[in-house]
């Protein structure tokens, strides 16, 4: 998948609302979008492991991970900072200091070695998971699943945009937001 770099977030009025009538609160579909990413992830780049000391674990005893609560709180995490976002481009405020600051916690992981290729795994992980997910809405129109999968595009990209500079600029021990 060929990931598209969208000069701005959705900014549209009808794509703000078609953007929110395809995100959900509730915690079940939370949790299954966030751990989709993670299977994602973890099927095309199995080094990520390597970032979550417990997979290796419970699968050296045989474990399934991905019915840990470890497994379940990261996914949940992973879907917090989406939702940050949304409610963020939804309410007319700008989340490009909180996903900066996402991208400079994770130089820290380098030494688990984190890579910089891997924001593009996370990229298509999530476009992944939402182009799956959105089909599956019976109350949009064909004309309204095209237009979220390429909203959901945009801000996957858009998230991945901002932390990729941020993670860049704190391997340089670069702050662009830090008080001065």
């Amino acid at each position: 998948m060929t990931a598209r770099t969208p000069t701005e977030i959705p900014s549209t009025p009808e794509d703000k609302k078609l953007m929110e009538k395809t995100w959900s609160e509730e915690f079940d579909v939370l949790l299954t979008l966030g751990s989709d990413i993670y299977n994602n992830i973890f099927k095309n780049m199995t080094a990520c492991k390597r970032l979550f000391p417990w997979v290796i674990k419970y699968e050296d005893e045989g474990v399934d991970w991905k019915k840990s609560t470890e497994f379940k709180d990261q996914a949940l995490k992973f879907v917090q900072v989406i939702d940050t976002v949304v409610w963020g481009i939804i309410d007319g405020e700008k989340s490009v200091p909180y996903l900066y600051d996402v991208g400079q916690r994770h130089v820290q992981y380098a030494s688990r070695g984190f890579k910089a290729n891997y924001w593009d795994v996370f990229l298509d992980a999530m476009q992944y998971a939402q182009d799956q997910r959105i089909p599956k809405m019976t109350t949009l129109t064909a004309q309204e699943k095209l237009r979220a999968k390429q909203i959901w595009h945009d801000v996957a990209a858009y998230i991945i945009k901002h932390m990729k500079a941020g993670f860049f600029d704190g391997q340089k021990g670069v702050d662009r937001y830090a008080e001065k």
